[in-house]
């Protein structure tokens, strides 16, 4: 058993495990399933989302700044630099947050999906150990019958 790395939260994972127990990420040694199409479409679509807004910010911002900067105690100088840090640490916070899972609820439909198919997983083994164990116990019986029986037949004269 080695300890491999979870792509997703970047922490050791058994590799003989299914799912990481910090993000339940599918470990690649397991079955893995494919991402919905519309969720990674509409990651896709926030991610774009939140760099056109740091981006607008940004740029406010720095012209703000810039019309600022040439004259002595500018207001647009100060807004403009406020406006830069201000601004764009809470879209930052918030991308990041989106990026973990947090915040977002394309994170939450993804978590929720895996959760569902580590459960099902779980079952599934539970199920085959629960046919595996009533197998043995039945081949148990068998044997004590058949045991009792050439017993009995050793007894009778």
């Amino acid at each position: 058993m080695a300890l491999i790395e979870c792509p997703e939260c970047r922490r050791e994972v058994s590799s003989s495990a299914l799912t990481c127990p910090a993000c339940g990420f599918p470990n690649a040694t397991g079955t893995r399933s494919q991402p919905d199409r519309a969720v990674v479409r509409r990651k896709r679509q926030e991610r774009a989302k939140l760099a056109l807004q740091i981006l607008g910010r940004l740029t406010i911002g720095a012209v703000l700044f810039g019309v600022g900067v040439g004259e002595e105690e500018s207001s647009a100088a100060a807004i403009g630099a406020i406006l830069i840090a201000g601004s764009s640490i809470p879209v930052w916070i918030r991308a990041r947050t989106g990026q973990l899972g947090i915040g977002s609820a394309v994170g939450f439909e993804e978590r929720v999906a895996t959760m569902e198919q580590r459960h099902r997983a779980q079952m599934e083994e539970l199920a085959q150990m629960q046919a595996d164990q009533v197998a043995d116990l039945e081949e148990r019986v068998d044997f004590a019958e058949r045991l009792l029986a050439k017993q009995r037949d050793q007894i009778k004269p």
